[in-house]
């Protein structure tokens, strides 16, 4: 039986915690895409393919250690699975933990996620899923 949309996001997040993007890439569409919008970060971007997801986890280096995501619900909605996340881990030069909770819109094909994008608050998420 094929794993479900939700399992396939929870993989995912648990291969990026656990050895980072190349443990995950097998879980990831060639023409991958991630979007970090403005409610997001004060740098929004766009990350595409592999080459983009290693960019995005590269940002965190020298700025975060000990980088954790954390899957807490997931509910699928179509082809799409949306992941309420905490991310957590340590600034490198202040020591202080930060914290930021995200719902993660993912869309799955063929077992594989070929687009991401993290907003505040699951209501934003779902009005996004509902237009992909």
């Amino acid at each position: 039986m094929a794993a479900s949309r939700a399992e396939i996001v929870r993989e995912l997040f648990e291969r990026f915690y656990s050895g980072g993007v190349d443990n995950a890439v097998e879980l990831l569409a060639d023409d991958f895409v991630l979007t970090v919008p403005p409610s997001m970060s004060a740098e929004p971007d766009d990350y595409e393919g592999l080459e983009g997801a290693r960019r995005y986890f590269e940002a965190f280096e020298g700025m975060i250690e000990d980088l954790r995501f954390e899957v807490i619900e997931i509910e699928e909605q179509g082809e799409v699975a949306i992941a309420w996340m905490r991310f957590r881990g340590r600034g490198v030069s202040s020591g202080i933990e930060v914290e930021q909770y995200a719902a993660v819109v993912n869309l799955v094909e063929d077992g594989k996620v070929v687009r991401m994008e993290s907003h505040p608050d699951m209501e934003t998420a779902r009005a996004v899923a509902r237009s992909w």
